[in-house]
Formats: C-alpha cells, structure tokens, sequence
C-alpha cells in the first residue's frame, strides 16, 4: 500500500496528478474493494486535493504578482 507523506514543501502539481490518477485506477481495478485499503486511498486523495488547491493558488498569485510587476514598468 502506498502512502504519500508530504512536508510543507512546494508539491509538484504534475506528481499529485499522477498519484491521484493512481488512487482511481486502483479503484476502477477492483473487483471488491478492501474497505480499510480504500479508506486510506480516500484519505490520501483528499490531501493531495487539498494540497493541489493550495499550491493552485499560490501559483495564481505569483502569476498576478508577475503580471502587477510587468503593468508597472
């Protein structure tokens, strides 16, 4: 089983993407699906969600701090 353990570091939105279309293809593969397991995967999913969202924005600031520093020249 795997588990994503993610410091407060600047994630990579591409690894994130990766490993949540690994979590769907996991469920999509099963023909029953382990509760407990799934329930990680959930978990786990929702943090790289969370996570994602926070960076998107972090992001859109930069661009926007970028797109102020080029109007102001």
């Amino acid at each position: 089983m795997m588990i994503i353990k993610m410091a407060d570091k600047k994630i990579s939105l591409k690894e994130s993407l990766n490993t949540l279309n690994t979590i769907v293809k996991w469920f999509d593969e099963q023909e029953e699906i382990d509760i407990e397991v799934g329930l990680v995967k959930v978990k786990e999913g929702v943090e790289l969600i969370k996570k994602c969202k926070k960076r998107l924005a972090e992001v859109e600031n930069e661009f926007k701090e970028i797109q102020r520093e080029v109007e102001n020249e």
